[in-house]
């Protein structure tokens, strides 16, 4: 395979690419879905291919294929050539790369289980335990859903500047969704464990304990009253923090929406563009972290990314491609879901950093305002800083301790404002939202976490109209 790769690069730098790169991948994965104690949805798959990419005359030509042969990898490159060059005279921002060292290494997944050698049976058998639990914890749980999923594989990369990597890896994953319904109010809860390794994530588990805990959260959220609205000082959780960091903030770090004019961060670098308190980083070197890797899909190290320090810009997230566009080195931050698909900047485990203060002396100093607990999903407009997060839990904060249960609450604003109001950080982070990133049509694995934080004067949104108003 090497040779083979060796002669398709040296063939396409003869033939006129000014850089060149190709990545050879091979992999299988299990899907199991359990759904209300039935197995609604179990699958295999396979995958192999190719995907070269060109770079001529500032024109990029890509062309994947699934069969890798040298027959076929010939017909990648008069593909991605010929596109390249009848893409040339019509290019007004011709494309570049960064110059890199050149990388040879061998990564070798680590898992003290390979799922592969485990029967589909005894998978099967273990998401109908975590189902099954959750469902039967009462009567008024309604619907469960536990789905797994597990993915081993090799990948290739090499590019003509000399890079030959070879890669594996194994990942296993699952997840719990639980809805609980009384009379007209239907509330749910959920969960998830998503890393690096092998079924010794699964077996880690114990259903009874965390299941349960699924549903009774959903369970409570029955007895919660409807959340309120208006302006309120909050603590967020490490959940919510990293779902803010990751959905608010990270998008825009990421330099290809800065060079495309679509990130509020664009032009603000060595600026102050939150509060002191706040330091961002984005690190794929963290061990045991879903978005954790050793070298991206270009071949670059991966490596820590300080992107605010002490609420200064520090910079973005780099692909070879924007790294040269803005004259910097490359830090490794490009990855593509498969073959069939070209790299991207893409973020890794993305946090704030822990600050000074105990939870408890948060909770004494924000009397009248809110807690904010488990991160769900959110929304982000990149190009104009506006997001909304929506959380699990929420209660109000009487004599610095949780008092009133709320549900249905969510918090929005604009990215900087909000993070610019951040006046106590927790003193422990913590990483929990392990799960994919969807991205131009891409989806790849990512962390976010943080500790908790206490902001000043945020729009929440819920029923009731109470908190400080306008």
């Amino acid at each position: 395979m090497r040779e083979l790769i060796d002669d398709i690069l040296s063939e396409a730098t003869k033939r006129g690419a000014d850089f060149a790169d190709l990545r050879v991948t091979e992999g299988e994965g299990t899907s199991v879905a359990v759904e209300d104690g039935q197995a609604d949805r179990i699958a295999s798959s396979k995958i192999s291919g190719a995907g070269l990419r060109v770079l001529v005359d500032g024109s990029w030509g890509f062309a994947p294929t699934n069969t890798v042969t040298r027959r076929e990898l010939r017909r990648c490159l008069d593909d991605a050539l010929a596109m390249a060059r009848a893409a040339s005279d019509h290019v007004t921002d011709p494309g570049m790369v960064a110059e890199m060292e050149p990388v040879e290494a061998t990564v070798e997944a680590e898992a003290q289980i390979d799922p592969r050698d485990v029967s589909l049976a005894d998978r099967v058998q273990r998401i109908f335990e975590i189902e099954q639990v959750a469902r039967e914890r009462d009567d008024r749980v309604v619907n469960c859903n536990a789905s797994y999923r597990d993915g081993a594989g090799s990948l290739i990369v090499a590019n003509t500047f000399g890079t030959f990597i070879e890669q594996e890896a194994i990942r296993c994953a699952v997840t719990l969704m639980t809805t609980a319904q009384s009379g007209n109010v239907r509330q749910f809860a959920h969960e998830s464990e998503a890393r690096p390794g092998g079924y010794e994530i699964i077996e880690g588990i114990d259903p009874d304990e965390w299941a349960g805990s699924v549903a009774d959260r959903a369970l409570a959220l029955l007895d919660a009253v409807p959340a309120p609205a208006g302006k309120f000082d909050v603590i967020i959780d490490p959940r919510v923090c990293g779902l803010l960091v990751h959905e608010a903030f990270g998008h825009n770090a990421e330099a290809d929406a800065v060079w495309a004019g679509e990130s509020i961060l664009a032009g603000k670098e060595g600026t102050q563009v939150c509060s002191e308190l706040v330091t961002i980083a984005d690190d794929p070197t963290i061990e045991g972290c879903n978005g954790s890797f050793r070298y991206d899909h270009e071949g670059v190290p991966a490596r820590r990314h300080e992107i605010i320090q002490d609420g200064v810009l520090e910079g973005y997230l780099h692909s070879l491609e924007t790294a040269a566009r803005m004259g910097l080195e490359p830090n490794g931050c490009a990855r593509a879901q498969n073959h069939q698909n070209e790299p991207i900047v893409r973020m890794s485990n993305t946090f704030i950093e822990a600050g000074d203060e105990a939870l408890e002396e948060m909770m004494a100093e924000t009397d009248g305002g809110l807690l904010l607990k488990g991160g769900y999903w959110g929304y982000v407009f990149t190009a104009r800083g506006q997001f909304t997060c929506n959380v699990e839990n929420a209660w109000t904060i009487e004599n610095g301790e949780p008092a009133q249960h709320l549900r249905n609450a969510s918090f929005a604003g604009l990215t900087l404002e909000m993070l610019s109001r951040v006046d106590m950080v927790g003193d422990e982070v913590s990483f929990d939202l392990g799960g994919m990133c969807g991205k131009g049509g891409q989806r790849m694995a990512v962390d976010a976490g943080g500790p908790y934080l206490r902001i000043r004067d945020v729009v929440v949104g819920g029923q009731q109209q109470t908190g400080r108003g306008e």
